[in-house]
């Protein structure tokens, strides 16, 4: 039982498959005879206070705001193992997939604003395109079979940390609220002292966990995005302990499981129960959800296409080792699965989750249907070498 549950945890496309039931099974329960209970759920209010320090929010904002904070934090790991040890310590290979992202933003996000340009409001959702969830096209890409060769594959998972570094600095920049001082000094305080540990050397978790629960709270309450606190734990975590064992690494892999089989997929369920009984054709085909829809079905595949093309015929970057550019393009199909990555900005953008009687919602989940959909038919029957 323990070795095939080992394997389910190593196997890249469960992930996404799990992704898949729990997205399927929200929205069966919220348009179903449960639909209160589901939505009850979600709002449970759960917190605690110390003295005066009150932390109240309801569950899915601990879902939102804490759980996902651990998700970033794996991929700030994940970062920083590549950056010293990894692909990107080489510039050779970070080159395609850099320039591939920035495509896959910027062009997403232009689009997005063109059809939206009009309405204030609107236009804060103009990052909400601009994401990848990396569990459900990794998920898809593996599925195509094996005439997709692996190099594609380090691609993808290259461009998606790009992505994601470019949505971290999104939320920072752009869905930032009002500062707490006091709340940003104290913050300082626990990256200082996690600073100290990595420079004498003192690997251990327990401390990291300490600086880092307080390093979450202060940001939480600071007015920055909670997530901020994951990345930057990340980067201060030492690969090594004094005696050269993998630090870093055991600690990502401790992660793993909880990623894959109650992070991610929580995550999934909280978020994806779209109410489709709400939903008007008029709301369907509104800015907000055109700009959606064709931001990531068509924005993503474009952006990321040309920008990599521009980058390999100008001689920037090389073509994925035994790939061809229709397979190329088949990946950059599969980019356009937003999915959790652009419901999480869209919760940041507009607070109020039903402000669009959730049509902003739908239209996320149905480019990620068909960007996946058409980037699998397209790789799997038509991109062959």
């Amino acid at each position: 039982m323990l070795l095939k549950l080992k394997n389910l945890l190593h196997n890249e496309a469960f992930g996404g498959i799990l992704l898949i039931v729990c997205t399927a099974l929200a929205l069966l329960i919220q348009n179903g005879p449960y639909s209160s209970h589901y939505r009850a759920f979600l709002n449970l209010d759960v917190g605690f206070n110390i003295g005066n320090f009150v932390l109240n929010k309801p569950f899915l904002l601990w879902v939102n705001d804490g759980l996902i904070s651990i998700f970033f934090f794996a991929i700030g790991l994940e970062l920083k193992k590549e950056f010293t040890q990894g692909d990107f310590k080489n510039p050779k290979n970070i080159t395609l997939p850099f320039i591939a992202a920035l495509g896959g933003i910027i062009v997403p996000a232009l689009i997005f604003a063109f059809i939206n340009f009009n309405d204030s409001y609107v236009l804060k959702g103009w990052a909400i395109p601009t994401a990848t969830d990396t569990a459900f096209a990794l998920a898809i890409l593996i599925m195509c079979g094996k005439h997709i060769p692996s190099s594609l594959k380090v691609f993808l998972l290259s461009l998606a940390i790009f992505d994601d570094v470019g949505a971290i600095l999104i939320i920072a920049l752009f869905y930032t609220t009002k500062l707490s001082l006091a709340a940003l000094i104290v913050a300082s305080i626990a990256i200082l002292l996690m600073l100290l540990l990595n420079i004498f050397g003192i690997a251990k978790k327990s401390f990291y966990f300490i600086c880092s629960v307080i390093l979450w709270v202060s940001v939480l309450k600071s007015g920055v995005h909670a997530t901020l606190a994951g990345i930057i734990t990340a980067f201060l975590i030492p690969m090594n302990t004094k005696e050269g064992n993998p630090f870093l690494e055991e600690i990502h892999e401790s992660l793993r499981f909880w990623i894959t089989f109650v992070i991610l997929p929580l995550f999934a369920f909280a978020n994806a129960g779209v109410n489709l009984s709400r939903i008007t054709p008029e709301m369907l085909f509104s800015g907000v959800s055109i700009g959606i829809f064709l931001g990531l079905f068509i924005g993503k595949q474009i952006g990321v296409f040309s920008f990599a093309y521009l980058a390999i015929k100008l001689k920037l970057a090389k073509l994925p080792q035994k790939a061809n550019f229709k397979q190329l393009y088949g990946v950059c199909i599969l980019t356009g699965i937003g999915f959790t990555m652009s419901l999480f900005i869209d919760g940041l953008a507009y607070e109020v989750s039903d402000i669009f009687d959730y049509a902003d919602n739908l239209s996320i989940l149905l480019a990620s249907f068909c960007s996946g959909i058409c980037g699998f038919i397209f790789l799997r029957f038509f991109a062959k070498s």
